[in-house]
């Protein structure tokens, strides 16, 4: 097989891959839906095709993330914020969300807390420092 050369094919073959991952997309969101409604939530996450969905929705937001940052760079022209609000406002949704956790309707003991507050803060703050990155060297470059 043959590398494409042709702008014009390529541009077409990825708008080709496009709509052959809306289409799976659409399929496995039916097929969790379907779970949901004749099983409950809890087979929906236990169904295998969610673990997929989750880790493809992961992976597409992670590499969209530098195509987000270009587009607001060029709409403001600005040093990033410093990093320590972002580090702080994680710690604030990660301390929230440990305390609903804790006072929620499974009563989760004070390590489970710990851990959901924990995951969450971890969860924020990676992406943050990945745009965070990505920003500060896009304000060097310049």
């Amino acid at each position: 097989m043959r590398k494409i050369k042709d702008e014009r094919l390529i541009l077409q073959n990825l708008k080709n891959i496009r709509v052959a991952f809306l289409v799976q997309s659409v399929g496995i969101i039916a097929i969790l839906l379907y779970d949901v409604i004749t099983k409950g939530l809890s087979a929906m996450t236990d169904n295998p095709l969610w673990s997929v969905f989750m880790v493809t929705v992961i992976i597409l937001t992670w590499l969209n993330m530098r195509i987000s940052v270009d587009v607001y760079d060029d709409a403001k022209k600005k040093k990033p914020e410093p990093y320590y609000w972002g580090v702080l406002v994680s710690m604030a949704i990660g301390i929230v969300l440990a305390l609903l956790s804790q006072s929620g309707p499974d009563n989760n003991s004070i390590s489970g807390a710990l851990i959901v507050g924990s995951i969450t803060f971890v969860c924020f703050l990676a992406p943050y420092s990945y745009i965070y990155y990505l920003r500060k060297k896009r304000a060097e470059d310049s």
